[in-house]
């Protein structure tokens, strides 16, 4: 298994003057195997794994993107996405994220990029299916077992846990862990327990999250919380908030690293291999 970082930031895109080390692009991560690809979430990133990879000139298998949620800085990146522009049955985008209305799921992924917002209308494209999942309900993505459950996060935020059985991965963008009850940290620990990786939402400084409670996100000190409580094998750090530069980010993962070598801060263009 192998991870790829192509996005990292939180809410917005930073400048590349004052994050050249760690990047500028909004969430977008790739789970890879010998036979397989799995994207978490669609930000800017997403843009940037369409240029640099040639994993997509195939066509013999669909490109899979799991969506936590239906804010714009992790689905930004679909306008920009070669495979959605493509258009044809060749070329087969599966998108899986929860139902948040009773508009068609395509409607609710693809609402905001049309006229007056977006020059050309996105809900059209034939060869984008949009799937929807339920909460605490696996689905088989090929040879990946995905559980998809709550996050402490407005709007319907899902976080994924991924396996193919030799492996695990934990998603937790967008999750705000003090937030939630005793029962549902329970849930949390027994999700991460004992995984391989967890990707964390390490938005906020422990001092900045004091004026942003309720905000939807968390801070590495809860990361090493959990990390110690549920015993998963390495933590990445990411979603970092768009407003620190490559001088307040280095100091964060000094802080990281001195907690010990399972503890991993994410940047652009990072590989790990499991």
């Amino acid at each position: 298994m192998r991870i790829k970082v192509y996005g990292c930031r939180g809410s917005l895109p930073t400048t590349r003057e004052i994050a050249s080390k760690y990047g500028s692009n909004t969430s977008c991560i790739a789970v890879e195997t010998k036979e397989q690809v799995l994207i978490l979430d669609a930000g800017s990133g997403i843009a940037q794994m369409d240029r640099l990879t040639k994993i997509f000139s195939r066509k013999d298998k669909p490109f899979e993107i799991l969506l936590s949620h239906l804010h714009v800085d992790h689905l930004i990146g679909l306008t920009v996405f070669s495979k959605v522009w493509i258009n044809s049955p060749d070329e087969l985008v599966r998108i899986y994220t929860l139902s948040r209305d009773e508009r068609p799921l395509k409607e609710q992924i693809f609402g905001l990029f049309q006229p007056p917002y977006w020059p050309v209308s996105m809900v059209k494209f034939a060869n984008v299916e949009c799937i929807e999942i339920h909460a605490d309900v696996p689905f088989q993505v090929g040879d990946f077992t995905v559980t998809p459950f709550m996050a402490a996060h407005p709007d319907k935020t899902i976080s994924f846990h991924i396996t193919d059985g030799n492996w695990s991965v934990v998603h937790l963008l967008d999750s705000e862990t003090p937030a939630l009850s005793s029962e549902d940290w329970d849930v949390l620990v027994e999700y991460c327990k004992d995984s391989d990786l967890v990707i964390f939402d390490a938005a906020y400084s422990d001092i900045d999250y004091l004026d942003k409670k309720g905000w939807g996100h968390s801070t590495m000190e809860d990361g090493f919380k959990l990390a110690e409580a549920s015993g998963c094998k390495k933590m990445m750090f990411t979603h970092l908030g768009f407003e620190y530069g490559d001088q307040e980010l280095e100091i964060f993962e000094s802080q990281a690293v001195a907690m010990g070598d399972k503890y991993i801060f994410a940047r652009d263009g990072l590989e790990l291999a499991f």
